[in-house]
């Protein structure tokens, strides 16, 4: 199979899959699967004798035990004695902790929220009353803050468990022992070479962490989800739910719904153990009174798939910590008044239209200014406005990320003091590059992971903050390449072909949906739509119709070969069209000069 010469007109390099016959014969003989089944998992590294556990994942296969993570079960018996102190009847009070009042901290996103109502659910089933508290995006910003822990404080908690975050949290966390709480951190962000004194710090990215297997790929409501097996485990243990009268512990099982929706939405892999949370957290969706609600205000009928969480139903949610109130979707989690979630749902849907028309005015701004200062002569991008929301600078910063393959940072300026969101390409970690402007004193503050971060810093620091960045990713930008994987190569895309490529399903971040190539066919029709996104029509070589959409290529150079109508190759993803039932709709991701 030749590859096309050059980049495409996104300019990138696509790489066509390298099968080893054999093992494609294998896994299709031996497994029960298509030929072009076969060829994506043999090109996607996945052994015959895996290819069942793949397709079928099942967490009791897959679970690690939560006690290979560090602090795991100092953080279950902190819990514990706090549950003890609660709920009296059959267990004795500790003096030291007679009035225990728990409080969960997380982040507004997706991942917090998911992670701080996993706690709340379970803390609800089992008798406990526990508090929550989001920070406001605009007025304390990411992470855990000083004057939040006072104000925790002043609410009589002494028990603070924080939830996708906290890792970092030294000082915070140093106040919070100060005041008569004690803190357990339950998160996946990068961690510094010393942790904060807290009771426990559940990470699987702690850097004294032995690797436990499925966990390095978790979010934070995975790494939840593992804590609740270890608490749970340790609550039968002690018999607890016999002394206080259930017929059962709560099924753990069925919290998956919210574990598989931070997972996609904090873009992990959906592999292995996360593979499994998303299969399973997918069919019990519509059982959420909340989740059930957003399908509604988003119009999602058909069968719910890891495309509708990140597409849909986050972005909603998330809208409410960008520019709403950042409660809105830990209250929407965890309600199970159908009339409450309908009405948070409609504010969120609200609030998501309303994000959705400030991002397109931001990004046009941000572009014109990147063209105007030519920025894409630098490594990295690094733009900042006083009137930009900050909630909305991680939107903008994916945007433009993903339009001039350059590790992006976006900053809200509010007098002396900036804070930002970045996101990186491929291979460039920019957590770890975040870390290291904090330790240079250039950053006051900041943090994330490999694609993502957040930070913050004074305007007097911007230039020098943008030196620094250039010099760190000059090395890196220079020798990148995107690429763009194909999958399969196919004439005309069909229903059929469809419903076998559904196996493969969820789609994601390590199994994205297949990308396959449709060569010559010309461009027949290009229209822009409302979004910025490109409605267009193309003819194979037989005459037939392939409709298609672009997401977000208005302006670009693909928009301007598409109406050229040249002749190309194209690559797409196949979905059903909704207009058209029975039929495929092509999503296309580029296309590349005959």
């Amino acid at each position: 199979m030749n590859l096309p010469k050059g980049k495409s007109f996104s300019g990138k390099q696509w790489i066509f899959p390298q099968c080893d016959e054999r093992e494609v014969l294998a896994i299709q003989q031996q497994c029960g699967v298509s030929d072009v089944i076969a060829r994506i998992l043999s090109a996607r590294h996945i052994p015959t004798s895996q290819v069942h556990e793949f397709l079928q994942p099942r967490l009791k296969d897959l679970l690690p035990d939560p006690s290979l993570l560090l602090g795991m079960d100092n953080g279950v018996e902190r819990v514990v004695c706090a549950i003890e102190n609660i709920k009296t009847n059959g267990f004795p009070i500790n003096s030291n902790h007679s009035r225990e009042k728990i409080t969960i901290y997380g982040d507004y996103d997706v991942d917090g929220a998911t992670s701080v109502s996993l706690l709340m659910r379970y803390f609800e089933q089992i008798g406990i009353h526990a508090d929550f508290y989001i920070p406001d995006r605009l007025t304390e910003g990411y992470g855990v803050h000083i004057d939040s822990i006072s104000k925790i404080k002043q609410q009589g908690t002494t028990l603070l468990i924080m939830v996708d975050c906290g890792t970092t949290s030294s000082k915070e966390i140093e106040l919070a022992t100060t005041l008569g709480m004690d803190s357990i951190v339950l998160d996946h962000h990068a961690a510094n070479v010393e942790l904060p004194k807290a009771v426990a710090v559940v990470n699987p990215h702690r850097i004294d962490q032995p690797c436990v297997s499925h966990t390095q790929d978790l979010c934070a409501a995975g790494v939840v989800f593992l804590f609740l097996v270890a608490l749970q485990r340790r609550l039968k243990e002690l018999k607890y739910f016999d002394a206080n009268g259930f017929s059962a512990p709560p099924n753990l099982l069925e919290y998956c719904d919210l574990v598989a929706l931070g997972t996609v939405c904090d873009v992990m892999p959906l592999l292995g153990l996360n593979r499994a949370f998303v299969c399973h957290g997918l069919k019990l969706m519509r059982n959420n009174e909340g989740i059930r609600a957003l399908m509604d205000v988003a119009g999602i009928k058909d069968k719910l798939c890891a495309g509708h969480l990140g597409f849909a139903i986050g972005p909603r949610i998330n809208a409410g910590g960008r520019i709403g109130s950042s409660a809105l979707g830990t209250q929407l989690l965890t309600t199970h008044d159908e009339l409450v979630a309908k009405e948070i749902a409609l504010k969120l849907n609200a609030l998501n239209e309303e994000r959705q028309r400030m991002e397109n005015k931001m990004l046009r701004e941000a572009i014109d200014e990147i063209e105007q200062r030519e920025l894409t002569k630098n490594p990295s991008l690094l733009i900042g406005h006083k009137s930009w929301h900050a909630g909305l600078i991680g939107i903008l910063a994916s945007r433009l990320k993903d339009r001039y393959n350059r590790p992006s940072f976006v900053v809200s300026i509010e007098g002396d003091t900036c804070r930002g969101s970045a996101r990186s390409i491929v291979g460039l970690n920019i957590g770890e590059l975040i870390h290291k402007a904090v330790r240079l004193g250039i950053l006051t503050g900041g943090g994330g992971h490999s694609m993502a971060g957040g930070l913050s810093l004074q305007l007097q620091k911007f230039e020098t903050f943008y030196e620094f960045l250039n010099v760190e990713t000059a090395e890196f930008v220079k020798s990148y390449v995107p690429t763009l994987q194909i999958d399969a190569e196919i004439f005309c895309p069909t229903i059929e072909l469809l419903h076998d490529l559904e196996q493969l399903e969820p789609f994601g971040v390590g199994n994205h949906a297949p990308k396959l190539c449709i060569r010559r066919v010309n461009p027949i029709f290009t229209k822009v739509v409302s979004g910025g996104h490109l409605q267009c029509c193309f003819r194979n070589e037989a005459g037939d119709s392939l409709r298609a959409i672009a997401f977000r290529a208005a302006g670009t150079n693909l928009e301007q070969a598409l109406r050229n109508g040249q002749a190309m190759s194209i690559a797409v993803t196949i979905k059903e069209d909704s207009f058209n039932p029975g039929a495929v709709q092509l999503i296309l991701e580029d296309a590349t000069a005959l």
